[in-house]
């Protein structure tokens, strides 16, 4: 018997061989390679479209952290320091769209400095419905200097602004540690604002009293914003469980992109395992303190590429359990920024004005 020499895949000759009897007509080689081309082309325009989040949303969930940068002229940046590409309002609106989310804090970023004209044209764009009238979507964080008038803050609350922010992170700090504490009293006494807190949390222990001392609510950034690895008995840890056990602090599982540890990658995106340890560990202690946010569109990312559907994703992976991430997502959101109840609850929404 006449032996038949072997063809593998990889000699031409193998796709001149005829098909095995009753099997399908072996595609050529170039109709192979014009598949696995589109295919690519496919998976490409997928990723450019964005990825939909695998679990279904929630009614009211809140995307509680994200920067607009309005289109270049329109507002002027701080200085020339700090200028981040352009991503408006209008683009965020199709993010939300696309992640089926129905509310928003937008919050100042130090770009902008005091001037708070980006923030309220995007509170404008992001809270109009369809008919062209406020739907109460939309809150915001203003970031308001030591001088501020009570008519200036009485108008960022009709913007629909429920707290200030104080950015304690150089080179994007905008005031100093001996004026927040009148900044915080005056806030709250004059329109009840809280106060939004972005430090490195590795040295919270160092500031628990001043901040126990504020008389409303501190929001404390980027799951705590540990610019290092920290492990369960770090001080700074340690003080941001004493501060939400005072129920004093409440925390966003936001930006782990803003962590310096470097991210590991899942596929085609990143994983912070360091923070989403501490995301753990945060939705294990207090889940009723706990809001999510996106921080787009991740001005500190550089040329890490970061999908928000994946990021919506990881909370589900943290949580584990859907009673756990509609607290997290739409009641912690509600109760925190003061949005109004959803129309199928006792009080429906009227928009418009945020309440003080």
């Amino acid at each position: 018997m006449a032996k038949i020499p072997l063809i593998l895949p990889s000699d031409p000759a193998f796709y001149d061989l005829p098909p095995p009897p009753g099997s399908e007509p072996r595609r050529s080689l170039e109709s192979m390679l014009a598949k696995a081309a589109t295919d690519d082309d496919e998976e490409r325009e997928r990723d450019e479209a964005g990825r939909v989040p695998d679990r279904p949303l929630l009614a009211g969930a809140c995307d509680a952290h994200v920067h607009v940068f309005a289109e270049p002229g329109r507002f002027a940046y701080r200085d020339d320091a700090y200028t981040p590409k352009a991503a408006p309002a209008a683009e965020y609106a199709a993010v939300r769209r696309r992640l089926g989310l129905d509310r928003v804090v937008v919050v100042q970023s130090s770009a902008y400095g005091f001037d708070h004209g980006c923030l309220i044209d995007a509170l404008e764009q992001l809270d109009t419905g369809p008919d062209g009238t406020s739907i109460g979507h939309a809150r915001g964080v203003a970031a308001v200097a030591p001088t501020v008038s009570d008519g200036e803050l009485r108008d960022l609350v009709a913007a629909g602004c429920v707290a200030t922010r104080f950015q304690m992170r150089d080179p994007w700090r905008l005031i100093d540690w001996v004026e927040t504490d009148r900044l915080a009293s005056r806030v709250h006494d004059a329109v009840d604002w809280d106060v939004e807190l972005q430090m490195d949390g590795r040295f919270l222990n160092e500031v628990e009293q001043r901040l126990l001392s504020w008389p409303g609510r501190v929001i404390i950034d980027h799951i705590g914003c540990f610019l290092g690895r920290v492990g369960d008995r770090e001080p700074g840890l340690r003080a941001l469980l004493r501060l939400i056990d005072a129920d004093k602090a409440w925390v966003k599982l936001s930006g782990p992109e803003e962590s310096a540890n470097e991210p590991t990658r899942h596929g085609q995106q990143p994983r912070y395992r360091d923070v989403e340890r501490i995301a753990r560990i945060l939705i294990r202690h207090a889940p009723e303190r706990l809001v999510w946010g996106s921080n787009w569109p991740h001005p500190s990312a550089g040329d890490t590429e970061i999908d928000d559907g994946w990021m919506l994703d990881l909370l589900g992976d943290w949580t584990e359990d859907e009673g756990l991430r509609r607290r997290i997502l739409v009641d912690n959101a509600a109760e925190l920024f003061r949005f109004p109840a959803l129309p199928d609850q006792e009080a429906p929404a009227t928009g418009g004005e945020a309440p003080r």
